[in-house]
């Protein structure tokens, strides 16, 4: 993941919205959804999570976003930065929260671990040998989709 000082901290593009967090995170990962990409607006997501308890907003509220049954997504009100997103679902860990990596003041602090939802990555992209997980094995995602009635019939 990398070194850096503690706090960390981060914000949106105009600097509206600012946050800080303490602690190492426990994850670092890139998503390929569709959902992702959307939101990104681009080809991923690179997230960095923690502990909900490790995080708090030093500056202003960002508005908030229910993307699906199980996930909200917050983003800058006025420039439109993504910057937080987190799982309702306690299966999927409602007790964390997931930030847009290149929100971070100092973004090369941290290292991807793995790819998530690669059944949808872009076939452009480099292989760069990190591993490799898809959707549809993830039993505490469909555990969650199947909890807030989103499951398959």
């Amino acid at each position: 993941m990398g070194e850096t000082t503690l706090p960390i901290s981060g914000g949106c593009l105009c600097g509206a919205v600012r946050y800080e967090v303490s602690g190492p995170p426990d994850k670092v990962g890139t998503c390929h959804c569709r959902m992702c990409q959307r939101w990104s607006g681009t080809a991923f997501t690179t997230g960095v999570r923690y502990p909900r308890a490790a995080f708090r907003f030093t500056k202003g509220e960002p508005k908030v976003y229910q993307s699906s049954a199980i996930m909200e997504r917050a983003f800058c009100a006025d420039c439109g930065s993504p910057l937080i997103y987190w799982y309702l679902a306690e299966n999927k860990g409602a007790d964390r929260v997931w930030l847009s990596l290149g929100n971070f003041d100092d973004p090369s602090a941290f290292t991807p671990e793995y790819h998530y939802a690669v059944e949808t990555r872009m076939r452009w992209l480099a292989d760069d040998g990190l591993p490799r997980f898809r959707l549809d094995e993830d039993d505490n995602l469909a555990a969650a989709l199947d909890a807030a009635g989103d499951g398959p019939e």
